[in-house]
């Protein structure tokens, strides 16, 4: 039997004794994220569900859970659909996990889900795993694919060291290095690093208000609006005047005037 590959994800890996499950909506939302977004996009969505099926036979808190795996695979294949390189599928004014989540329920609807067992809670439990894919203090306490959805997505840029501590180069438990090193052939990590940096920096550039608060501001902070530097303190400058703290207390002090 071939092994997996970015254009056939569908076959078992031999050590990790995983499989995608392919379903004929896990095979079109495969093609759909094919067809919308970077090779490295794809590999990043493909290497993310790999990793999610590995862990959750390996976690307590999921092991023995009847989980939706057509959600969850079809939840992380699309998750980055915020990143799509078909500009029409964005948005000029939402996050970038907002955008991936009203992408992928309305392919979903799109698809016939409402027809095939997409009820109005599957679509919103979908829409949340990849609204919440970055968040993991709110997405780890909601529905286990809620949470099993962003621990993949974790474990594509944590990777052997998932559970250890990669500040002092302890390896984690949960995924083997021959595990990860299998993982990483079928759906190569070849650019995604660079192309990260790039996607976040645009996003930077063309609605920073959507990055203020996330993580994704320190793209800009770090790297400018293109990813080398360039106009990184105009971005810092916007970044401080959209800060949240200074607004919250001072609000409360200027609304005290008109409580005495």
């Amino acid at each position: 039997m071939p092994l997996p590959t970015p254009t056939n994800p569908f076959s078992p890996f031999p050590l990790s004794t995983i499989t995608i499950p392919r379903t004929p909506l896990t095979s079109a939302a495969l093609s759909y994220l094919t067809q919308h977004t970077r090779p490295s996009t794809v590999n990043h969505c493909l290497r993310s569900t790999a990793f999610a099926l590995l862990l959750i036979p390996r976690l307590p808190q999921y092991a023995s859970l009847n989980l939706d795996t057509e959600l969850l695979v079809t939840a992380i294949l699309l998750h980055d659909m915020g990143w799509a390189t078909t500009e029409s599928l964005l948005s000029g004014d939402k996050r970038f996990e907002v955008d991936g989540a009203e992408v992928a329920r309305g392919f979903v609807v799109e698809q016939g889900g409402k027809e095939k067992g997409w009820d109005k809670h599957r679509l919103q439990l979908l829409w949340d795993a990849i609204a919440l894919h970055t968040t993991g203090g709110i997405a780890l306490w909601k529905e286990a694919e809620v949470g099993v959805v962003h621990l993949g997505i974790l474990a594509d840029f944590l990777g052997v060291y998932m559970g250890g501590d990669p500040g002092r180069g302890e390896l984690g438990k949960l995924i083997s290095v021959d595990e990860y090193k299998e993982i990483v052939t079928a759906f190569p990590r070849e650019g995604f690093k660079d192309d990260l940096v790039q996607i976040m920096c645009g996003l930077c550039k063309s609605k920073p208000a959507t990055t203020f608060d996330t993580f994704v501001g320190e793209f800009g902070l770090e790297f400018g609006l293109d990813g080398k530097g360039a106009d990184k303190d105009r971005y810092r400058e916007q970044w401080e005047k959209a800060r949240q703290l200074p607004a919250m207390l001072g609000s409360l002090d200027l609304n005290a005037a008109f409580e005495k």
